[in-house]
């Protein structure tokens, strides 16, 4: 499944309000800032769940910031 990085991070901004009832803006800084642990594990088996992929043990140390969770999930996909 191929999917644009905008269409990827429209349907995570989605997840993001659905799953986390969050509605502060997902910006461009790092989502430790953003989201606190309990929230990035619930968005991680979110995203692996709508996207149906699965991040390895390794990749969350590569996913620092929304670009690089953009470019992770991309990837993902093109793999799938």
């Amino acid at each position: 499944m191929v999917m644009s990085p905008e269409e990827i991070q429209a349907e995570l901004t989605q997840l993001v309000k659905t799953k986390l009832r969050y509605d502060g803006p997902l910006d461009e800084g790092e989502l430790a800032d953003t989201l606190d642990s309990v929230q990035r594990l619930t968005l991680v088996v979110a995203i692996e769940d709508h996207f149906r992929i699965c991040f390895d043990p390794d990749d969350e140390q590569q996913i620092r910031d929304l670009n690089d969770l953009l470019r992770m999930i991309g990837r993902k996909l093109e793999e799938a």
